[in-house]
């Protein structure tokens, strides 16, 4: 599958609206398997809030290196590519906090040792 990104939310990927729209078109073909291609041409700018609800969304169903796997940047600037990349990293690092810090907290509640009475 090929998305023409500027051709689903326009040339400025911004807003929540905009990284849902991105997301509803291509989460079931990576859920089956597929390969997407997104593809970047007449696309000024990305902001954070648009990545969020696009990218953030997958990587909340998909471990990073799946999602890097399966979704191929095509015809992006060099900015845009790094501004990706450092989102995928920065939520990658923040899924990895949390999934450590539940399984502290579980270990500390099948211990017994979170819950210390006086």
């Amino acid at each position: 599958m090929r998305i023409k990104i500027a051709e689903v939310v326009g040339e400025n990927c911004s807003s929540i609206d905009d990284g849902g729209k991105l997301y509803q078109t291509i989460h079931k073909e990576l859920q089956s398997g597929g390969t997407v291609e997104l593809d970047f041409t007449g696309v000024q700018s990305i902001i954070t809030p648009f990545l969020n609800a696009s990218i953030g969304k997958l990587l909340d169903l998909f471990e990073k290196e799946t999602l890097m796997e399966k979704l191929v940047l095509c015809h992006i600037s060099q900015d845009h590519l790094r501004r990706i990349n450092e989102f995928i990293d920065f939520k990658h690092e923040m899924n990895s906090e949390k999934t450590t810090l539940k399984m502290m907290k579980e270990l500390f509640e099948e211990d017994d040792i979170g819950d210390i009475e006086s």
